[in-house]
């Protein structure tokens, strides 16, 4: 569904991404972990029009694009969604939905049920809880129907609860065929719902393969956890 090849990019002297490379497959869920500056948003802005790489390719359902625009890879079924909530809190719940596809109304139900919004249809998006909120901008992503979802860290101030709730919605998502990529922090939630993780450390791929390896891999626990365990 999406390869990411040799991806390189740079910011004057600073390698924020060297040499990435990965493929996800239809209705697979990977997730991206990594010490901060380890080029994770930059990698998501890359694969979703944001960013020019220096060098590198990625093909989304086998046709490159790399130069096409965010809103061009929307309507091929390229989504992304941001750390910082992105809504219009001056519109209730169901108007969001329409803003984020007025051709097709009749998906109001459907999504707004997925994401646990249905009774709240008509309340103004700003009255919203946090976790609302979050489910609310990721159902106006599902609107556009995308074939892959780019999730940038979607558990962000959630509480147990809340994303507990999101853990459910991006399983569902999963059984629905549609293929997940998620930047990620809290590693609990994360590895309750990725497939495989990818770890990058200073814009190098360093690990990839299933969550539970790793946690023991030697590079990871040196990069990812050691550096944490140092800020302590």
């Amino acid at each position: 569904m999406l390869k990411v090849n040799g991806i390189t990019k740079k910011f004057g002297e600073l390698q924020a991404l060297n040499n990435v490379s990965f493929e996800v497959g239809k209705g697979e869920c990977l997730g991206i972990i990594g010490p901060n500056g380890a080029g994770k948003t930059t990698l998501f802005s890359v694969i979703s029009g944001f960013l020019r790489p220096d060098k590198g390719d990625v093909r989304f359902k086998g046709i490159s694009v790399v130069g096409k625009k965010p809103s061009y890879l929307a309507k091929m079924g390229l989504v992304r969604t941001f750390q910082l909530i992105k809504v219009f809190k001056n519109m209730s719940v169901g108007e969001n939905l329409l803003v984020a596809n007025s051709n097709n109304p009749d998906f109001e139900k459907e999504i707004l049920k997925l994401i646990g919004l249905w009774d709240k249809k008509e309340m103004i998006a700003g009255n919203l809880s946090q976790g609302e909120l979050r489910r609310l901008s990721i159902g106006m992503a599902l609107a556009t129907k995308p074939k892959v979802l780019l999730l940038d860290e979607p558990f962000s101030g959630l509480s147990v609860k809340e994303a507990e709730n999101l853990s459910n919605i991006i399983k569902q998502l999963e059984k629905d065929g549609i293929t997940q990529i998620i930047i990620e922090h809290k590693l609990k939630e994360l590895f309750g719902v990725a497939d495989r993780v990818l770890v990058l450390n200073f814009g190098r791929v360093i690990f990839e393969g299933f969550a539970r390896d790793a946690v023991r891999d030697e590079k990871v626990i040196e990069a990812y956890f050691g550096q944490k365990h140092a800020k302590g």
